[in-house]
């Protein structure tokens, strides 16, 4: 009588490893065009153990997407201390603009947010995490170091929700949108994007003066 193996199980690093070169695939491939033998070799595993891991491709996407949502880094939380002791009002908003440039810009950011936008309506429920995980709660954050702010009377900012998607959104539109969809082609300069930092300060610090 033949005794089956138990195959030991798949650890979490070698799981770490099957989503990490996913990523790639998804990103240059998209979530339709990515097959399974590109995902398995990718991450020089089988596609028996892909299957194992994450049942079929659907299942390695969505794992994908929740570990990338929940590595979302929130540049904010650490600086809401910070501005406590800050000089002045131009130097905070500059220090919150760059760590806003600095997040949104990066190669992860952009990669992530081109999947999810466009999976979003065969994944709702996973654009809606990266909405909450992402946007929602460094939002939040960015509205509480406005809210120090304002209660040390540097600026005027009555309503710092409304405030810091004001702030986000002034700063990074053109930047972001640019590098999303023309960003091989028109590549936006260093020089570029602090200019654009440095209109949106001093828009931002006159409006609430």
């Amino acid at each position: 009588m033949m005794v089956s193996k138990e195959r030991p199980p798949i650890s979490a690093e070698k799981r770490a490893q099957m989503l990490e070169k996913s990523l790639a695939v998804f990103v240059e491939r998209g979530y339709v065009g990515a097959s399974t033998d590109e995902l398995a070799a990718a991450a020089s595993v089988s596609k028996q153990t892909l299957y194992r891991a994450f049942g079929d491709k659907e299942g390695l996407f969505e794992a994908l997407i929740r570990t990338e949502c929940d590595r979302v880094y929130d540049p904010f939380a650490p600086l809401v201390e910070e501005m406590r002791d800050v000089e002045s009002a131009e130097a905070a908003i500059r220090r919150l603009a760059e760590q806003s440039a600095r997040l949104i810009m990066s190669q992860r950011v952009q990669q992530l947010r081109r999947l999810v936008i466009a999976e979003a309506t065969r994944f709702p429920a996973l654009g809606e995490l990266y909405w909450e995980r992402g946007f929602v709660r460094v939002s939040a954050s960015l509205a509480q170091c406005l809210t120090v702010l304002d209660e040390r009377r540097l600026l005027r900012v009555p309503q710092p929700a409304l405030s810091a998607q004001q702030l986000a959104g002034m700063l990074l539109w053109i930047p972001s949108n640019r590098t999303m969809f023309a960003g091989i082609a028109q590549p936006m300069s260093a020089g570029e994007l602090a200019d654009v930092i440095d209109a949106g300060v001093a828009a931002f610090v006159r409006a609430h003066r």
